[in-house]
């Protein structure tokens, strides 16, 4: 072989190498914070990772929930808001907000899951936040259904991904839309049997069976005449947390408003906002929102 060929091999080698190692140096995976594959490692991490659940996916969708549910009742005023005029149309920001909130919801609801589905923590645990996490996914597709009607269902996100079909996804009857809530608070309910925390704020088995009540009533007449099995089921669930949850209703009813009763017995299911300056959509919005303007000295109101 001659000199030259052999000087070519060494260079090229060189560079392969030296492109490995770069490629090599360039890719080290994160030391100094968290991501998905390193995380869900032990209980309390487990836990932690649905905090956010509770509050940041849901910001919009609150901004928007109070202009459909009080507005357009005629329970709140907000000057020529179209949602006070009745003009709302389908390309309204903060109604398409609020749909895009409820599919954050159920996206971000579904990735935890299966993060901490295959987490090697403690299985009672895994099965209490994967538990929390099928709620607030029901809680999402019950919004949604009373909303918009019809909706596509992605029961899981990086099988609808890999599917290449996520976009293209069709929408099911109303009644299917229900059948999938109650199949997943069935699965909720499983995984929190046992499960009574009435005053540290999360949900538990009676949270998640306090929701499917209300969901056979909200079931129970969408055929346009009421449902006999719907209702009975919802009185059964319903009776089910009145007897056997222990709890009772905060009294005096004033008291239920008072901040210092934000982690109550009454509550069942409930958004945990924080205001601790990490995340801006972890706060809630209601100053901005509801207070009157000039109210606080911030102006943003």
């Amino acid at each position: 072989m001659k000199l030259s060929n052999i000087k070519y091999l060494v260079v090229a080698s060189v560079i392969g190498v030296m492109t490995t190692s770069c490629s090599d140096f360039l890719n080290r995976p994160t030391e100094d914070s968290y991501n998905q594959d390193n995380f869900y490692q032990t209980d309390a991490q487990c836990v932690s990772g649905v905090n956010y659940l509770y509050n940041s996916p849901w910001y919009d969708f609150q901004r928007g929930f109070f202009k459909v549910g009080e507005c357009l009742s005629g329970n709140l005023y907000m000057g020529n808001s179209p949602y006070v005029q009745f003009t709302v149309n389908g390309t309204d920001q903060d109604l398409v907000n609020m749909s895009y909130s409820l599919w954050a919801v159920i996206g971000h609801a579904n990735v935890v899951y299966n993060s901490i589905k295959g987490a090697p923590a403690s299985q009672s645990v895994k099965n209490q936040a994967m538990g929390e996490c099928l709620v607030w996914k029901a809680f999402a597709y019950f919004y949604l259904v009373r909303s918009f009607g019809e909706v596509p269902i992605v029961h899981d996100n990086t099988t609808a991904l890999a599917s290449g079909g996520y976009n293209t996804s069709k929408k099911v009857k109303r009644a299917d839309v229900y059948e999938y809530i109650i199949m997943t608070l069935e699965k909720a309910r499983e995984l929190l049997a046992g499960i009574n925390t009435p005053t540290n704020g999360r949900i538990d088995y009676y949270g998640a069976t306090g929701l499917l009540a209300k969901v056979y009533l909200t079931k129970a007449g969408i055929s346009g005449s009421l449902n006999a099995d719907d209702l009975a089921n919802a009185a059964k669930y319903a009776k089910e947390v009145i007897d056997e949850s222990g709890r009772e209703l905060v009294y005096p009813y004033e008291d239920i408003f008072k901040l210092n009763n934000n982690f109550n017995q009454e509550s069942l299911i409930a958004w945990r906002w924080t205001a601790d300056g990490t995340v801006w959509t972890a706060q809630n919005s209601l100053q901005c929102d509801l207070g009157m303007q000039g109210f606080d000295e911030f102006g943003d109101d």
